[in-house]
């Protein structure tokens, strides 16, 4: 639990920094294009920016520190490539079964996996997209952000894009459970 509020405190900064931004670029946008704005389009694709920004913060973009000898960019752990499919699975048995590390199922595992739901989840809701145009979009961001992790200190691991993939297809199911149920309020988001 800790691991997660830290990689939630880290993200908070960058999505602080993109809120002023984000809404001047906004208003810009309606003030050129006079037209009628649709609030809850507007909170959706608030909320989905927000969510790509901390994303970003913790894939791709690096890591800032502020502390008594200044400012700088940290530098932790070496770069490893994993092409392997499925090789999170036999590390997670060997984590959580043989070490006790259960956090390593919950960030590695489960953490893929979750931080990509919001993309299945936020492009159908606030744009009319065909699904496989959604997992594409998932899986695209997905590879994107291993292709940019090679040129960092981070890991680049195949399973990562299979995990975020799955990620996007469950944030997709759950639009589709929710449109279902809700289909009035669903579609206010377009």
């Amino acid at each position: 639990m800790k691991s997660i509020i830290g990689y939630i405190l880290n993200m908070m900064p960058y999505m602080i920094i993109t809120i002023p931004i984000y809404l001047i670029v906004r208003i810009i946008i309606f003030k050129t294009k006079k037209k009628k704005i649709n609030w809850y389009h507007e909170t959706g694709l608030f909320l989905f920016v927000i969510f790509l920004v901390g994303l970003a913060s913790q894939t791709i973009i690096p890591k800032f520190e502020f502390g008594m000898n200044g400012f700088g960019i940290v530098k932790s752990g070496g770069h490893e490539t994993n092409l392997i499919p499925f090789k999170v699975l036999i590390d997670t048995y060997k984590e959580v079964f043989v070490n006790g590390y259960i956090n390593y199922f919950i960030i590695n595992f489960l953490g893929n996996i979750i931080m990509f739901m919001p993309i299945g989840f936020f492009i159908p809701l606030l744009w009319k997209v065909d699904n496989r145009k959604v997992i594409m979009a998932g899986f695209c961001s997905s590879l994107f952000i291993e292709i940019c992790q090679l040129f960092l200190t981070r890991g680049t691991d195949i399973d990562d894009l299979i995990l975020n993939t799955i990620g996007t297809i469950l944030g997709l199911l759950l639009y589709r459970f929710l449109y279902k149920k809700f289909k009035n309020w669903i579609i206010k988001f377009r």
